[in-house]
């Protein structure tokens, strides 16, 4: 045991004794103890992290937090949430996701949305690092709530597109394009955003082609043309109307050909990869349905 490992002990035991203390009427302030065992309990959380021992000074920063609580110290408090989920993260993620749910709830009391909103999109990338989807889509929204209502767009947008490629990567493409919509649109309106208001829309149109929505798709290129009198002419506006042909006319290689060739110019990411291959999928099955025979795959 290092000797930052033996003084945070120390320091623990001291906290420890400082609660047990009884306040005595007239003598003695009751809240004296709490103060004490507070900076005591915050002293061991630094010597644990001095010896690399991130669970104990977790635990520890839990505790600091629990006494400044009775001292109706609640930014603190919220505060040191953070600081033990941070040492949580090394080795327990649910620790230190419980602890990150503990500061935004202070945070939220206190009325101090925008770093809640930061708090709470660390818990969100916490849930999606476990591959817990559910939660972290649900996390992204309500941090996307945060951000929006403090005026941060940029940072709304951001967890907004992640709810939105999970959703997806659930199939529930009807809210996938819903928020690649709403996202797009407030790009729109953002003259510093704008330029990814194109990227959006793309994942918009995808959607509805994986969900096998060709007419879906067909009106939404419409629409977004006149939302963005760009999108016609631009890269990503002339690939999905390239795809949307080939998917009408069951044409796997046209629909393969125009992939390769976007992939050429703009390098595809992994999401859409994978949405990709779901309709070239869909393609193959109502070829085959309707007893066309589908090109060959590259």
């Amino acid at each position: 045991m290092s000797a930052h490992e033996v003084q945070a002990y120390d320091m623990l035991e001291k906290g420890e004794r400082a609660l047990k203390k009884k306040s005595v009427p007239l003598f003695s302030n009751s809240q004296a103890k709490f103060e004490d065992a507070a900076e005591h309990f915050s002293k061991a959380a630094k010597l644990f992290k001095m010896a690399k021992k991130y669970d104990e000074a977790g635990k520890a920063f839990m505790k600091v937090a629990e006494a400044q609580i009775k001292l109706d110290s609640k930014h603190e408090a919220a505060t040191s949430y953070s600081s033990a989920s941070t040492c949580f993260k090394k080795n327990s993620p649910v620790d230190a996701a419980e602890c990150l749910k503990k500061s935004v709830e202070l945070f939220t009391g206190e009325g101090r949305f925008a770093i809640a909103a930061k708090h709470q999109k660390e818990l969100a990338e916490i849930y999606e690092e476990q591959a817990e989807i559910e939660k972290a889509m649900e996390a992204y929204q309500t941090a996307a709530e945060f951000f929006d209502g403090e005026g941060s767009t940029s940072q709304a947008n951001t967890c907004l597109i992640k709810v939105a490629q999970f959703s997806a990567q659930l199939e529930n493409y009807s809210k996938a394009i819903e928020l690649y919509e709403q996202v797009a649109k407030a790009s729109l309106d953002n003259n510093l955003l704008k330029w990814g208001a194109k990227e959006h829309l793309l994942r918009a149109i995808l959607c509805h082609l994986a969900a096998e929505d060709l007419v879906g798709a067909q009106k939404a290129l419409d629409n977004y043309k006149n939302w963005d009198v760009s999108f016609a002419t631009s890269r990503e506006g002339k690939f999905v109307e390239e795809i949307i042909q080939a998917v009408e006319k069951y044409d796997v290689e046209a629909f393969t050909q125009a992939v390769v060739d976007f992939d050429a110019v703009i390098k595809l990411d992994n999401w859409k990869t994978k949405v990709l291959l779901k309709v070239k999928q869909g393609i193959q099955s109502n070829s085959n349905e309707d007893g066309n025979k589908p090109g060959s795959l590259a």
